[in-house]
């Protein structure tokens, strides 16, 4: 897809990944937020977490120096499992526990053309994990593009980062894009914990490198071929607030073709996402290889002048190798069946409609799963979800959107796991996962307003959006369960429902030099969990922020560009497990900021000062050792 001339007949930024069809964020069926190369220049940030924290409903979770977990409208959390991330629509979260490693994306963000957020479950129009919403990373192309940028970065707490981007035609049928790049950084020095010692207070790294390539094979045909490699190691706090110490190796490799025939614009896309997993706690260690082999299939067919529809197959293979002692496999086999129609009703009116049905099936291959049996394992059953979404132009400057939606969070293989390899002593206490979890259905309903305002160049924004959760999933630590005579604690069970009501409001202008964005997100959570929530080490209640207030505001003159991000959220409450105890504790940053300062020194040199955290030497983010003050500096050259 040629997003540039695209963004050029547009006169904007547009994506083809929610329907299929070029579109404005505002003509898009759900709530859908575009991120510039532009903005994340100008921003200063040096990850993508960095960027996602401006973008309104977002909320982001610094654990330290490098490492963070991104939700979206509340109900984030360590090894947050809500999210659906993809890099040009392959899926980068982790299926293991549905979990998005940031720092092992393998991208630069000097290769990114745009960020789509998206929020509210999006399962039936973009597929598996999207239960709270879609980040989706859009490249530069390696057939349409023509970028290339070496960027180095230095910094406080030892901060060394380096990458490499280039994109390289190939005669006048294909090209390819490298991108390679690295980090060296220092946590925190903030750590007074001699429990965390070990674990926290090393430095963390991050080594990626990418090869993409796309081929015009007819007119009508494109082929193309990607394969990726990341090795991470860094500090993070897991779900139920314990501190691990993640070092991570990914690698994938992806096929795609696209072919415009009679029937439709067909597409195919097979990958191989990889894991190695190498994860260390006080209380536990976890050394295991993972693989997620997805095959997807869908022809886009335009009915009539006004009627789309997109027909979409999909298969999903994923497994997970037990440890400590090899000798086993878990793992699922998911087939899913999706259809959606996009109806142009007349100029000002569209209306969407998206259904997906999924079919999972278990499997383990090994000696018996105890305390379970190998007809336990033998479970299959049965999700489905639905997307629907109206966009009124209601004026030449107005337009309402309203939406409904069932998402699917389908158990993970750590909910799901068994690690028996030989027959345990009678009356053995035992933790294993729960083949009989079911998955976890989250449905919301939207309604948006947004009002372009030529005085400012702008436009504002207000939309009221409510969402329940039903069957979530903990780590079941209440009691064990006596099963087949043994007593289990089970890693995955479902413990109660969660519901939110959230308003929205943003106001958006560019004035002569100035850019400007102020937004306000205020939300109201009930939870009815059936254990106690010190012992899940989750209160959404107590962990979602009420009020979250953002203010971002740049000038740009000649070569000089500046850019100021403030941020305050109301108190909140999380758990730590700080050794043997585990504590709700109370965190309230206050104003926080993120600024930059740019200068274009040639047409190919830039040159940037950058920081965050800089109102205190100290400043609370998260239960994790307090976030110091950060200062880097950053040379772009285009090549």
């Amino acid at each position: 897809m040629d997003y540039g001339s695209l963004q050029d007949l547009f006169g904007e930024p547009v994506t083809t990944s929610a329907t299929g069809k070029p579109q404005r964020a505002s003509e898009v069926p759900a709530a859908m937020t575009i991120v510039t190369a532009d903005e994340i220049t100008k921003s200063g940030a040096r990850t993508i977490p960095d960027v996602l924290n401006r973008v309104a409903g977002i909320d982001v979770l610094q654990w330290t120096s490098s490492n963070a977990d991104v939700g979206i409208r509340g109900y984030n959390q360590g090894y947050n499992p809500r999210l659906l991330v993809l890099v040009n629509g392959r899926q980068v979260y982790q299926d293991f526990y549905g979990m998005t490693l940031w720092s092992s994306i393998p991208v630069q963000l000097s290769e990114i053309r745009q960020i789509e957020v998206v929020k509210g479950p999006q399962s039936a129009l973009f597929g598996f994990n999207a239960v709270s919403g879609v980040i989706n990373i859009v490249t530069y192309s390696p057939f349409y593009d023509d970028v290339g940028t070496v960027e180095a970065t230095l910094g406080n707490l030892g901060q060394k980062e380096f990458s490499f981007v280039k994109t390289l035609k190939l005669g006048t049928r294909g090209g390819i894009r490298l991108s390679a790049g690295g980090w060296d950084m220092d946590t925190y020095g903030t750590n007074t914990s001699t429990n965390w010692a070990k674990f926290y207070d090393k430095k963390s790294s991050s080594r990626t490198a990418s090869l993409d390539s796309l081929f015009q094979i007819t007119p009508d045909i494109q082929a193309g071929l990607e394969t990726t490699w990341n090795s991470i190691n860094e500090f993070g706090i897991a779900s139920s607030g314990e501190y691990v110490r993640n070092d991570y190796k990914t690698y994938s490799i992806r096929g795609n073709l696209k072919a415009n025939t009679r029937i439709g614009l067909l597409e195919a896309n097979a990958y191989s996402n990889n894991l190695d997993v190498n994860l260390g706690s006080r209380v536990s260690f976890v050394n295991t290889k993972m693989r997620s082999n997805i095959v997807q299939l869908q022809d886009l067919v335009k009915l009539d002048d006004r009627l789309t529809t997109r027909i979409g197959l999909e298969f999903r293979d994923i497994s997970m190798k037990s440890y400590p002692v090899r000798g086993a496999t878990n793992g699922y086999k998911n087939y899913a069946l999706s259809n959606m129609f996009d109806w142009q009703a007349t100029t000002d009116l569209s209306l969407t409609l998206a259904l997906r049905g999924d079919h999972t099936a278990l499997y383990r291959d090994g000696p018996r799963p105890y305390p379970f049996t190998d007809t336990d394992y033998e479970r299959s059953f049965n999700s489905f979800s639905y997307n629907a979404g109206m966009v009124w132009r209601v004026t030449a400057n107005d337009s309402l959107l309203l939406t409904t939606a069932r998402g699917i969070s389908s158990p993970s293989l750590i909910e799901l796991r068994n690690n028996s390899v030989t027959a345990p002593s009678p009356n053995s206490l035992l933790i294993s996962g729960n083949p009989n979890v079911d998955p976890s259905v989250t449905t919301s309903y939207e309604i948006g307003w947004r009002h372009m305002i030529d005085d400012i160049n702008g436009f504002g924004r207000l939309s009221v959006s409510h969402q329940k959760t039903t069957d979530l999933k903990f780590v079941n630590l209440s009691s064990p369960k006596l099963i087949n005579g043994y007593r289990v604690f089970l890693l995955g069970d479902n413990l109660g429902s969660t519901q939110a009501w959230t308003l929205e409001a943003e106001l958006q202008g560019k004035l002569d030099a100035f850019r400007w964005n102020l937004s306000w997100m205020w939300m109201d959570t009930e939870d009815a969990i059936k254990i106690s929530n010190l012992l899940i080490g989750e209160n959404y209640e107590k962990s979602n922020a009420r009020n979250t207030v953002k203010a971002n505001i740049g000038w740009d003159s000649g070569p000089w560009s500046t850019d100021l991000l403030l941020l305050w959220k109301s108190k909140t409450y999380r758990y730590l497990q700080d050794g043997s105890n585990k504590t709700l504790f109370e965190v309230n940053p206050g104003l926080m900021t993120q600024a930059s300062v740019g200068y274009q020194v040639t047409s190919d040199l830039r040159i940037s000062l950058s920081g965050a955290n800089l109102l205190k030497d100290e400043t609370r983010l998260t239960p994790a050792p307090k976030a110091e003050r950060r200062v880097w500096a950053t040379v772009s050259y285009k090549l």
